[in-house]
């Protein structure tokens, strides 16, 4: 059987993409909280949480790379697939950055009020908002086991590139073109295994997740997911944790699992996301909340105290990014010109003589 075509309304609601999301997303929480708690030198490089995490991420990825084609497809328009990209990343990461700075950072900093500002403000700060990592400069977690601020937001430049990429082969008509994915995907294993043992740049294989999701998305019409491949990649991805190579196995079996589970007929999963989609707020708020909270108990919460209360207070926030900002933001991606002036009361432009008699 082939995944369902995954564009908006009632064939939104024929597959699993909302509730794979959710479950990553919460994945990611539970994997942060384990590493935020422990610090990242102390966990081993196949820690059972780091997989996990790190499984979560990849089907992101393989997600992101099997809708994003379609986008394009439905365009076939850079400024118009551009205007969507940003309408989907840009609004409910603003607010994000704004309570991260302007309500957690005040609370949690170490520096009197005149200090952080100063410092948030000086051209160090500037450089490290929205994507900061390291907290010193505003004096943020210092005495946590890892000092970052937000972390987990480094996947949102490595998906504009990705964005960029797909538009690019759009427009040079080689995105149908079964190589020129490939190829890329070569180049990406190549840069892939000579940082294999760098854990950060490493995170190129990340990418290849992406273009495997964007192959598989492009090729849909003659590619079906059956139970039993499933079970056989599911076995071996299983298996591979007794051996160095679980990576390399992840690449290997997770698109393929994830989109037979996006295709599995289930209703109640179907319809997970009818009332919103909250997987990105709930990404963008959870670390520098899982912060504040390890830094507010001196790192004394267990893991699932941790978890529950991140989720407590996520969520809520989610919540309200979705429907504050985020359905606005995606119902505002059809607009054309004639909407917009519309909406901001503009005078029509006069294109002819039947327009002018109207």
């Amino acid at each position: 059987m082939s995944v369902a075509h995954p564009k908006g309304g009632a064939a939104r609601f024929s597959n699993n993409f909302d509730f794979l999301r959710f479950v990553a997303v919460t994945a990611i929480i539970v994997t942060h909280a384990h590493s935020l708690t422990m610090g990242y030198p102390n966990m081993r490089l196949y820690d059972p949480f780091l997989l996990m995490g790190q499984a979560a991420l990849a089907a992101f990825f393989v997600i992101s790379g099997y809708l994003i084609p379609v986008s394009w497809e439905s365009t076939a328009s850079l400024p118009r697939f551009a205007w969507k990209r940003f309408l989907r990343i840009v609004p409910p990461l603003i607010p994000a950055v704004f309570i991260t700075l302007f309500v957690i950072g005040p609370l949690m900093t170490s520096l009197p009020p005149g200090e952080y500002y100063g410092a948030l403000f000086s051209l160090e700060g500037i450089l490290k908002v929205p994507f900061f990592e390291n907290g010193s400069v505003l004096g943020l977690f210092q005495g946590n086991p890892v000092q970052f601020v937000n972390g987990s937001l480094w996947i949102i430049p490595v998906e504009i590139v990705m964005y960029g990429v797909v538009a690019v082969l759009g427009l040079t008509g080689l995105l149908r073109r079964r190589s020129a994915i490939i190829g890329l995907s070569a180049i990406n294993v190549l840069l892939w295994m000579i940082w294999f043992d760098d854990p950060r740049m490493a995170k190129v294989r990340f990418t290849l997740y992406f273009l495997i999701g964007a192959y598989l998305s492009l090729h849909r019409q003659s590619i079906t997911y059956r139970p039993l491949v499933a079970g056989i990649l599911l076995m071996v991805l299983g298996l591979s944790v007794l051996t160095p190579y679980p990576l390399v196995a992840g690449v290997i079996c997770i698109p393929y699992l994830v989109l037979y589970a996006a295709q599995i007929r289930i209703p109640l999963l179907n319809s997970f996301g009818r009332g919103g989609d909250f997987t990105y707020g709930m990404y963008i708020y959870h670390y520098p909340i899982q912060q504040a909270l390890i830094q507010a108990s001196g790192n004394t919460l267990t893991l699932p105290a941790l978890c529950g209360l991140s989720l407590l207070l996520v969520f809520p926030l989610a919540f309200l990014s979705w429907h504050t900002i985020e359905k606005w933001a995606l119902a505002a991606k059809n607009l054309n010109s004639m909407d917009l002036r519309r909406i901001f009361r503009l005078p029509q432009t006069v294109t002819g003589p039947e327009t002018a008699r109207k």
